[in-house]
């Protein structure tokens, strides 16, 4: 199960850089698109290590 904590996301951006098949910006937070929730590219948990607050829950 893929989670952004919006709370500590800081909006940089640099998930949907790196994985935009599973996350994307809204409203200045990054958030995980519809019905990828459950994925398991391989980007996704690249994102996740690259967030600089530590946002992103696989």
């Amino acid at each position: 199960m893929v989670i952004v904590d919006r709370n500590k996301c800081i909006g940089c951006g640099a998930c949907s850089s790196i994985c935009d098949k599973v996350f994307e910006m809204k409203e200045g937070k990054a958030q995980v698109k519809k019905g990828q929730e459950k994925t398991t590219l391989p980007c996704a948990k690249e994102a996740a290590e690259s967030c600089p607050v530590e946002a992103i829950k696989l």
